[in-house]
């Protein structure tokens, strides 16, 4: 999804270097790499493995704290791909939609319509009469068509429920683009920006799917792209955001949260989107040398198919591990699916994804 922004299969994050100045923001908008947001990216996609993996001794808020993962990968994506297209702006005077969709879908349809027919062989050969199966199919339609965060409540055991959060996404980048399009300054689209955070914690408080289908961490994360772009709302949030002290802070805060049985929507999306802009306001950060650590930054930019594939690994371990007698649940299946879905996932990358991988480089701007 190696270090990002700017991924070599992601040709649209290669932004031309300007002329090097001593001025912070000039130094952010030339910047064509962020090295840590790989790194972030693979502590997401193991925190969220953690979740669906993690036994039943623990705590639930222990549990629970996997699900951070989503909210920082949300966060990760509304800042890149809003940068992205601000960039592009900023080049060429105009945000080409046809070929920002056209490299996003080749970027996400390919391994997501391949794992849903994964499923749905195996589910058909498996599990076609018990009720998850049966439920299942069900869902497809909601499945093929990004919808199930809205139509697939969680309703005891669902079937690829963990869809959700790429429907939400996928919604958020259909959206996003063509209103930014829209908006004549960064200010309209921090407006914008700011009244679908409203609805979106009006949403939550009143438990509406329909408001609350696109994550707030995804729109605050976009909206902190806007505050960089601009020279002036950056100055501001490199104050705020541009130390060592405000990032261990923000760290601190975030494990505080990881033990709440109520989580705070608004606050984890903000403590997010707060951690990714100390990640990348300088690249010199607290934590620069552990994220930009080779093993993690390579998990990070296969956690895509990780994120798809991690339900079949760990479907595939505890089978494997049923075969050999060993116990069936603990840390070690928390370890081996991991391990199981990053092989996975580099098998993808490698023989299936590289392939429209290579293709985006036609829409490549």
């Amino acid at each position: 999804m190696a270090q990002h922004v700017i991924n070599p299969a992601c040709p649209e994050a290669n932004l031309p270097l300007a002329e090097a100045t001593p001025d912070a923001h000039a130094r952010f908008m030339t910047q064509r790499r962020f090295g840590s947001l790989d790194g972030l990216r693979a502590l997401s996609i193991v925190a969220v493995i953690w979740h669906h993996t993690a036994p039943s001794w623990a705590s639930s808020a222990l549990v629970d704290a996997g699900t951070q993962g989503v909210t920082l990968f949300f966060a990760i994506s509304g800042f890149l791909i809003t940068t992205l297209m601000l960039r592009e702006r900023e080049r060429s005077g105009r945000i080409d939609l046809p070929a920002f969709y056209a490299r996003r879908s080749l970027r996400i349809f390919p391994l997501y319509y391949l794992t849903v027919l994964l499923y749905v062989v195996l589910v058909y050969a498996v599990e076609r009469h018990s009720a998850a199966g049966q439920g299942f199919f069900n869902n497809l339609p909601y499945f093929a068509t990004y919808t199930s965060n809205i139509f697939v409540p969680l309703d005891g055991r669902v079937i690829f429920y963990f869809a959700w959060s790429l429907a939400a996404e996928e919604q958020f980048y259909l959206l996003w683009p063509l209103l930014l399009c829209l908006c004549r300054s960064g200010r309209q689209a921090a407006a914008l920006l700011g009244l679908a955070i409203v609805l979106c914690i009006v949403g939550h408080a009143l438990q509406n799917r329909f408001l609350s289908a696109v994550p707030l961490a995804i729109l605050v994360g976009a909206l902190f792209a806007i505050g960089m772009h601009e020279r002036r709302s950056y100055e501001w949030l490199n104050r705020l955001f541009g130390s060592n002290a405000a990032l261990a802070g923000i760290v601190a805060l975030l494990a505080l949260s990881l033990g709440s049985e109520q989580p705070f929507h608004f606050a984890n999306a903000l403590l997010c989107a707060g951690l990714v802009a100390c990640c990348v306001i300088r690249e010199d950060h607290l934590l620069a040398g552990a994220l930009s650590l080779r093993p993690l930054a390579y998990v990070g930019s296969i956690s895509y198919g990780m994120y798809l594939l991690h339900m079949l690994s760990k479907s595939l371990v505890v089978k494997l591990l049923g075969l050999a007698h060993l116990p069936l649940e603990g840390v070690h299946v928390f370890a081996l699916t991991t391990l199981a879905a990053i092989a996975a996932a580099t098998l993808s990358f490698r023989y299936f994804e590289s392939i429209f991988l290579g293709l985006k480089l036609r829409y490549a701007r």
